[in-house]
């Protein structure tokens, strides 16, 4: 599967490797690339998405689900 998502809150390169980081780390995330410019990211894999919001939980960053 794969899903596109806004991501609220990024504001410089460090935010979205934080969130790559992050959402890479969720069990059946494949791959996550996020697109600074557009704030999105892009989402491989067999995964849920309150699994998405749970690793994002203690940041500043969330999803748009």
């Amino acid at each position: 599967m794969e899903k596109n998502y806004e991501v609220t809150g990024m504001k410089c390169q460090g935010c979205a490797n934080t969130v790559e980081s992050k959402l890479n780390q969720v069990a059946g995330v494949t791959a996550a690339k996020v697109d600074l410019a557009k704030h999105q990211v892009q989402l491989k894999g067999d995964f849920q998405d309150a699994d998405l919001q749970a690793a994002l939980a203690d940041t500043n960053y969330a999803l748009n689900l």
